[in-house]
């Protein structure tokens, strides 16, 4: 198994890491955006009841009461700002969550801070709570990026401390002490998520690898590396249901001569590394990337050229047959030739015409082929 470093330097794990990042934190935002407002209105309600009681203090900030106000009103707008953000590119979005979440952060310290500011001393019991409740929900919502974790929760951490300055906490030392206590679960809670998120990502692209990797095995053959028929198959007829009338599509079947002399005589395994062989000069012979070059069954072949008329496919199965003479696989057994040898049958698609009934066309030129001394190529008429 791959090493979790080596993995890490993929580019296609670091683009499905920063793709699961980005849903993570919009997820995020949205569960922290239903919490926040609930927050928001609860803070408001708790505003109007301190305007009608006599709990505040004296000299209180006369802006405290729209710092909630307008959080509330930021807060409805929000979904439109991430509607907006999500249709920027991955490095402005995480610039601009970044700052967005400072920013953010800011306005719950603003308020926050107001509420402190404004209550009678030995009063402010909410505001610390409400801030607690932030760095929570912070957490929870964006631990994949630390920039906008922290630039969320330290201005909220920042108006919690004006606490101990604000309503002279007794044991200001002591609160020190769990101001840094919050601070370390906070940086510790962040790397254990990270950890796990980093990990069910590591997963999930491994399961693609796997995919990816039984696909290419259902559609290869395993002996020579090609293509199989199932794989044929599938293409062939996508690639007529994308042509036109205009369109030019040719195909050749191929089949090893004496290939059952050539078996019995060297041995299986010898038989093998000679299809193997066929493959390499079939793949070589060819020279468009849509050609496709396949095993269709036992000794024979297929070759599917897309775009070629007949003076294309003959090119091609020229190329074939001297590919293969120059690597003189020796063949005792053949009766054409003292090397291995191919026939090849050739047919062009017509229009209306299925791809069984193209293949059979090019069935009908091999068979030609080896009535005619084999070695050679046949065009379908």
């Amino acid at each position: 198994m791959t090493s979790l470093s080596n993995r890490r330097q993929s580019p296609k794990l670091q683009r499905l890491l920063a793709q699961a990042t980005r849903q993570a934190l919009l997820k995020g935002a949205h569960w922290a955006w239903g919490i926040q407002l609930m927050l928001a209105a609860f803070m408001w309600f708790h505003v109007k009841a301190m305007h009608n009681a006599p709990l505040v203090g004296e000299g209180a900030l006369p802006w405290q009461f729209i710092h909630v106000e307008l959080l509330v009103l930021v807060l409805i707008l929000q979904p439109l700002l991430w509607y907006w953000l999500d249709r920027w590119p991955l490095t402005r979005w995480r610039k601009a969550v970044s700052i967005l979440a400072l920013l953010w952060g800011c306005l719950w310290a603003s308020a926050i801070y107001a509420l402190l500011k404004t209550e009678l001393p030995g009063r402010g019991t909410m505001e610390p709570a409400v801030a607690t409740t932030l760095l929570l929900v912070g957490l929870i919502s964006f631990y994949p990026m630390s920039q906008v974790l922290y630039g969320f929760c330290l201005p909220i951490l920042t108006s919690l401390t004006s606490h101990v300055v604000i309503n002279a906490v007794a044991f200001p030392w002591l609160f020190g002490a769990g101001m840094l206590i919050l601070l370390i679960l906070l940086e510790s809670g962040r790397r254990m998520l990270l950890s796990w998120f980093v990990l069910a990502v590591n997963r999930e692209y491994e399961q693609l690898l796997m995919v990816k990797q039984l696909d290419a095995l259902a559609h290869q053959d395993p002996l020579t590396g090609l293509a199989n028929r199932r794989h044929f198959d599938q293409e062939g007829e996508q690639t007529l249901t994308n042509g036109d009338a205009d369109s030019q599509l040719s195909l050749i079947l191929l089949d090893v001569d004496f290939f059952k002399r050539y078996n019995d005589g060297y041995g299986h395994q010898a038989g093998d590394a000679s299809l193997i062989l066929v493959a390499e000069c079939l793949t070589q012979s060819v020279r468009e990337p849509r050609d496709l070059v396949a095993r269709y069954g036992g000794e024979e072949f297929v070759v599917l050229l897309p775009e070629t008329g007949l003076a294309g496919a003959e090119q091609v199965a020229k190329r074939i047959r001297s590919t293969l003479a120059e690597r003189a696989l020796r063949h005792e057994g053949s009766e054409v030739a003292d090397h291995l040898t191919l026939s090849q049958g050739i047919a062009q698609w017509r229009q209306g015409e299925t791809l069984s009934m193209l293949l059979e066309r090019a069935d009908d030129a091999l068979y030609r082929v080896k009535e005619q001394g084999r070695d050679g190529y046949s065009v379908a008429p």
